[in-house]
């Protein structure tokens, strides 16, 4: 797992999805995005989103900086960037630490489940779920409206 912080919880997603851990990167907006998505970012000549993951859930979305990471993900449909507060060493765990995910502060389906440590709960994202079906199709719509003809100087 590769765990970080957002907006005051710890989550994690599993590492076989984890691409690279960049840099902040400025984001273009994209119009007719959802909500949850940011912008997009030019990597090597590829366009991702910027999923903003705090959005999703419903929390603050935490303020952009300088030194803001991001997590380069891979799902089934698309590769994306999480713009993240910060990230820790990768750590493995036991099928026997994680259990269903029950806070009432966070959407249980968009989580793999929970495991408690020693320095509190860590949140599984599925990765699988970043985005919800509608915002899926949304930027799917907006990226084949805008994004052939993307220019990132305006």
């Amino acid at each position: 797992m590769l765990p970080f912080t957002l907006s005051g919880h710890r989550l994690a997603v599993p590492v076989q999805n984890v691409l690279k851990v960049l840099p902040a990167l400025l984001s273009t907006p994209l119009p007719g995005a959802p909500d949850t998505v940011r912008g997009l970012v030019n990597v090597r000549g590829q366009l991702l989103p910027v999923i903003d993951l705090a959005r999703r859930f419903g929390w603050e979305s935490p303020q952009q900086s300088l030194w803001q990471p991001f997590v380069w993900l891979k799902s089934s449909r698309r590769e994306l960037l999480l713009a993240v507060q910060s990230v820790e060493p990768v750590c493995s765990y036991q099928a026997a630490d994680f259990s269903p995910a029950s806070d009432p502060r966070v959407p249980s389906a968009m989580l793999r489940g929970v495991v408690r440590t020693a320095d509190g709960m860590l949140l599984i994202q599925d990765v699988e779920k970043v985005l919800s079906a509608a915002d899926e199709e949304c930027l799917a719509n907006a990226l084949a409206e805008h994004g052939g003809t993307f220019d990132e100087n305006g």
